[in-house]
């Protein structure tokens, strides 16, 4: 069977890689020929984060080129795996081609995408296509989601099979290392550009938490970041380089506001802090509810809160040594990529198959 992985973006593009890449090896080994189609490609990301405005216009009209071009062969395929959608923004027709042709496809989310559409800033954009997405839930054969906010959103739009997928890590991966005792406490974060803003809701208590004792502010994948007023740590994002340089941190931090688009979150972050036996510090916003417990981190609210979290962690390293290992035990169980790779491949099987 011939399967075409319909996604956002290149391997650079975390939700592309985490959440359909990462299942080609068993997708293949239950027979599927797969074959992956990005939207918009490793170069065009690249210059997005590089804050390349400039030349953003051709790199759309490009990728909805290679789009188009593809969809007029996708009567080829078995099964399309669709990251989200296939044509952003344009009319719910386009995307509804796929019904109409006959073509089996299925679905992917990790973001509430649908709030681009029926929150954006403009009412002719609401109006137009704030119930885009709605047609494509309907026809889809399964609906992959990564919380329950996203899940609830597919049944009301009347999809037939949704699945909470979370995203996971290969825990090969990341290995628990010992902390550094040089008496300087080092705090994590990991994230795109565009999640980067989040940061300033914890410049504050990392700038009290400073003039108590020595910490390093390390972040990964950013570096256009708010002013900290703390000693940092700036890092590009690597395939290569992530896991070894979270290792390093004392703890990992995941600070969100409550809006709906963030309800849409994941908290990938935390899986990955806690893959590497660290203690995680969250707002209580989203799947972050569900994933930090007090066995595994702490909950803030409010800059009050991040404080008291931060300043009970950094001052306790038996504390965060019980947590840490709790959170790599939890992830062993729930959040590893060999326990869902078997029953991702499974549903899409059964997606492609005969339906009755």
């Amino acid at each position: 069977m011939r399967l075409l992985l319909c996604t956002r973006h290149g391997a650079l593009g975390s939700s592309s890689r985490l959440r359909l890449m990462a299942y080609r090896p068993w997708l293949e080994q239950i027979g599927f020929r797969v074959a992956i189609s990005p939207l918009f490609v490793d170069a065009d990301l690249r210059r997005l984060y590089r804050g390349g405005r400039r030349g953003r216009a051709q790199d759309v009209l490009r990728a909805y080129g290679r789009r188009l071009y593809v969809a007029l062969g996708i009567r080829s395929y078995q099964l399309l795996w669709i990251e989200k959608e296939l044509f952003p923004f344009l009319p719910a027709g386009m995307d509804g081609l796929l019904r109409r042709i006959g073509v089996p496809y299925a679905l992917d989310y990790d973001d509430a995408t649908f709030h681009r559409y029926d929150q954006h800033a403009s009412p002719l954009v609401r109006w137009l296509l704030g119930r885009r997405l709605i047609p494509l839930l309907q026809g889809a054969r399964l609906v992959t989601v990564g919380n329950d906010y996203l899940a609830e959103y597919a049944r009301a739009a009347g999809a037939l099979d949704v699945r909470e997928v979370p995203t996971v890590v290969d825990t090969r991966h990341y290995a628990v290392s010992r902390e550094s005792a040089d008496g300087e406490v080092r705090i994590g974060w990991i994230g795109s550009p565009s999640t980067a803003q989040y940061l300033d809701m914890v410049r504050e208590p990392l700038r009290r938490l400073a003039q108590q004792r020595p910490l390093r502010f390390i972040v990964i994948g950013a570096r256009e970041i708010p002013a900290m007023g703390v000693p940092l740590e700036l890092h590009d994002w690597s395939a290569d380089t992530e896991a070894a340089l979270l290792a390093t941190v004392h703890m990992g931090i995941m600070p969100l506001r409550d809006g709906p688009w963030e309800r849409g979150k994941c908290g990938y972050k935390l899986i990955q802090y806690m893959a590497c036996g660290k203690p995680v510090i969250a707002s209580p916003v989203g799947a972050n509810i569900g994933l930090v417990t007090p066995a595994v981190g702490l909950l803030a609210a409010d800059e009050e809160q991040w404080l008291t979290a931060l300043r009970t962690l950094a001052a306790d390293a038996r504390l965060r040594q019980r947590l840490g290992h709790a959170g790599r035990a939890l992830v062993e169980r729930h959040y590893a990529l060999p326990a869902w790779g078997p029953r991702v491949a499974a549903w899409l099987r059964a997606a492609a198959g005969p339906q009755s």
